[in-house]
């Protein structure tokens, strides 16, 4: 299939044609308010009851975007490669947090182009094409829930629903100047989701600002707003400052003094950490479970991948068990040293999301892929560990954005979702005051 036909035209490249604008019939049906299935009201109670509806939809009138990898009954679940997605049936059934998010209100918009199979962090689909990024058309959005956050970033949705494997909420979000959670690994229910990697894939989605991103994770995890602690502690990595472009260490270190003067903050000392050791165990452990799920069917269609997923996908297949054994105990010790720094309540670690801005269009693919492996020295510690991690939008550099991070212990996505929001406030105050 060609391009064309595969794709929405216009918005940014952002969205795939298939259910775009509406949804199935039986689903819509299913979605319909509470209110066609009773008797109508007299007429001067009707904008009341319609009033009352609304305000019990906490999401009422928020435009959705869905990431094709999100079951959605009466659509063929694409995965971001036409060869898969040929091979699908329609769906039966709805996932979980679609099916949530438009109960609660949530407007559907359609299905957004993803990486193939999701195995990349560049938003770059041989079969799609690249969307265009908003906060600069000159860089790549980053991938792979490319289309969600173009389409967020660029005004065309207000929530984007992705997943995030290795990065792929994550990275985008910070490429493209938008919020971006990856919650606590499980937090969120994945029935209905294509998986890339069992133990390290989660939900995640995407806003353009902090109080909508809340009140997604409050739908979906049937949670409450959490207030700020009283005393928070905010730790920077020692060991990550070193990973980020000179401009980068430069700018993070006046905003790490501009929050000092709100929160407590602490230094963890060099070598407190392993960033580059912890990646290279990520991309095993990740390969491994990929080659589990996928690997089969992925040699009998390798002609069908672009060539940078191919590669990946051929090496997946080469993983030893000696080396899972090996990156499964590395793991452990992940898990346990991020874990003590979490000891004391309301610890957070905060930094730059990625170590630089998103790499301009053209970039070669062998700059790409270096690229990726600095940055997942940075996205894999909430990866290895299952942690909950919110992108904000921070600071722009060459006239592209860069987001910051705040992530918590296991279980406190409330947590880092409070703090999140105001390390943001705090730091936007100060750049206007500045």
């Amino acid at each position: 299939m060609t391009q064309d036909m595969l794709l929405e035209p216009g918005l940014n490249g952002a969205f795939v044609r298939d259910g775009f604008g509406a949804l199935p019939v039986a689903l819509a049906a299913k979605l319909a308010p509470p209110l066609a299935a009773v008797p109508a009201p007299a007429p001067h109670h009707a904008a009341q009851a319609a009033s009352q509806h609304a305000a019990r939809a906490p999401l009422a009138g928020q435009r959705l975007a869905v990431k094709d990898v999100f079951d959605v009954e009466g659509l063929r679940t694409g995965g971001g490669n036409p060869t898969w997605a040929a091979q699908q049936p329609l769906a039966k059934s709805t996932a979980l947090v679609v099916e949530r998010l438009l109960e609660q209100g949530a407007q559907w918009v359609g299905k957004t182009v993803t990486d193939e199979l999701t195995y990349s962090l560049a938003g770059v689909n041989v079969h799609y094409g690249m969307p265009r990024n908003p906060a600069n058309p000159r860089r790549i959005p980053g991938g792979s829930s490319s289309g969600s956050a173009v389409a967020v970033a660029a005004g065309h949705a207000d929530i984007g629903l992705g997943t995030d494997c290795g990065g792929s909420v994550r990275l985008p979000a910070s490429y493209c100047g938008i919020w971006g959670i990856r919650p606590t690994h499980g937090r969120i229910a994945a029935n209905g989701c294509f998986t890339l990697a069992h133990s390290f894939d989660t939900i995640g989605w995407l806003t353009r600002d902090g109080a909508l991103l809340t009140d997604v994770f409050n739908v979906l995890a049937h949670s409450t707003t959490q207030a700020l602690p009283a005393r928070v502690m905010l730790c920077l990595p020692d060991d990550l400052v070193t990973l980020l472009h000179v401009r980068v260490r430069a700018a993070f270190a006046t905003a790490f003094d501009t929050l000092s003067g709100r929160f407590e903050t602490s230094l963890l000392t060099s070598a407190s950490l392993a960033p580059e050791a912890w990646s290279q165990c990520f991309r095993v452990l990740q390969a491994a479970e990929i080659a589990q799920q996928h690997g089969a069917w992925a040699m009998r269609h390798l002609d069908s991948f672009g060539d940078d997923v191919r590669a990946r996908l051929k090496a997946a297949v080469t993983i030893s068990d000696a080396q899972v054994h090996a990156a499964n105990r590395m793991r452990s010790d992940a898990i346990r040293t991020l874990a003590r720094i979490f000891d004391e309540p309301d610890t957070y670690i905060v930094m730059p999301t990625l170590p630089w801005i998103a790499p301009l269009i053209g970039t070669s693919g062998a700059e790409i892929d270096e690229v990726r492996v600095r940055s997942q020295q940075m996205l894999s510690l909430a990866g290895l560990a299952g942690l909950p991690q919110v992108s904000l939008p921070w600071a722009s550099f060459d006239g592209a954005p860069l987001g910051l991070s705040v992530i918590g212990t296991r279980g406190d996505d409330e947590g880092v979702l409070a703090v999140a929001r105001a390390v943001h406030d705090m730091l936007a105050s100060a750049q206007t005051d500045g």
